[in-house]
């Protein structure tokens, strides 16, 4: 019986890189502060691709958009990473590292006029919140300009 075609890809290199740690963390930090476009936009390299839910956008241009719009209906966010899984694969020359995530991300919505109406009293009253699952796929490269890691390319799945 012949089983290469059911062999997997397997880490190369368990170790994780403590830059890798750093940027990972930077990455949601400003993913969760609004106005931070350029400052979000330095995660990634010039032709990268990002793909959240139904929207891909490649290249600095396209992810730019895609970061306004991520922010149309949303007045806050804030992600809670539950996990990191790295693996380094010798198949693969753009990427000196790839990610597996997972964790969750909370979100407080902007008032619309019918949220706001019936809003009350209390501050923040009324607004829309809601929470939900996701997990993420990222291959990155070594930069070594501005930071040592820089996205290739990252996908997100939400959980509705």
């Amino acid at each position: 019986m012949d089983t290469a075609s059911y062999a997997p890809a397997y880490p190369s290199a368990p170790a994780v890189d403590p830059a890798l740690r750093d940027f990972v963390a930077r990455f949601f930090a400003t993913s969760d502060t609004p106005g931070l476009t350029d400052e979000w936009l330095a995660f990634f390299s010039d032709d990268a691709t990002v793909v959240m839910g139904s929207e891909t956008a490649t290249g600095i241009q396209e992810i730019r958009s895609l970061r306004l719009r991520m922010w149309d209906k949303v007045e806050a966010r804030k992600h809670h990473v539950a996990k990191v899984f790295p693996g380094s694969f010798d198949d693969e020359a753009d990427t000196a590292a790839e990610l597996m995530l997972f964790g969750s991300v909370a979100y407080v919505l902007k008032q619309t006029p019918a949220t706001a109406a019936g809003a009350g009293a209390g501050a923040g009253a009324g607004t829309p919140q809601t929470a939900t699952d996701w997990a993420a796929h990222a291959r990155l490269k070594r930069n070594g300009v501005d930071s040592p890691w820089a996205f290739v390319y990252y996908r997100v799945y939400l959980q509705k």
